[in-house]
């Protein structure tokens, strides 16, 4: 079985930057609305309310399998820009009554002051987490790199961002 998590998310841009702020993951929409409502009512998110983009993320699929062969997006933060393709068979994961996923990511410096983060996927545990990274410490891209992979637990239907930016 397939199964997808609701990601929250926050991007606007100015003539200068895009910014990207992550609010949490999600199995519940009735959730992730209330989450959204408490987020706009804060400095900055109620500046730009259109910011707000809600995503579903297949769990245990890597997005990123390229490595850091090259820049791809804004210098400084890379993000899955598509919508990810969910099959009609999948689910949410909010019947697997889970209280915790996991995130890998991995880091790349650019210069002194700048890291280029990408987000390879989500995954339902921790040692699934392990697995996609091991495999990945192989690869072009990610091998010249083996130490900045970020496995993060994620707390679901958690708000991230209590306060305004």
């Amino acid at each position: 079985m397939n199964y997808f998590v609701y990601g929250l998310e926050h991007i606007y841009r100015d003539e200068t930057h895009t910014a990207f702020k992550f609010l949490g993951y999600f199995d519940d929409m009735e959730m992730l609305e209330k989450s959204k409502i408490i987020a706009l009512e804060l400095p900055g998110f109620s500046t730009y309310p259109d910011g707000m983009v809600t995503r579903k993320y297949e769990l245990n699929k890597i997005h990123w399998r390229n490595g850091f062969d090259g820049v791809v997006g804004e210098i400084g933060r890379d993000y899955l820009h598509k919508e990810d393709i969910i099959t009609e068979k999948s689910k949410s994961i909010k019947e697997l009554n889970l209280e915790y996923i996991f995130q890998v990511s991995h880091a790349c410096t650019i210069d002194t002051y700048l890291d280029d983060e990408r987000t390879l996927g989500v995954f339902l545990n921790e040692y699934k987490a392990n697995d996609v990274v091991n495999n990945c410490k192989k690869m072009m891209g990610f091998k010249d790199y083996p130490d900045d992979f970020i496995i993060g637990r994620f707390t679901l239907n958690n708000l991230l961002w209590t306060s305004g930016f």
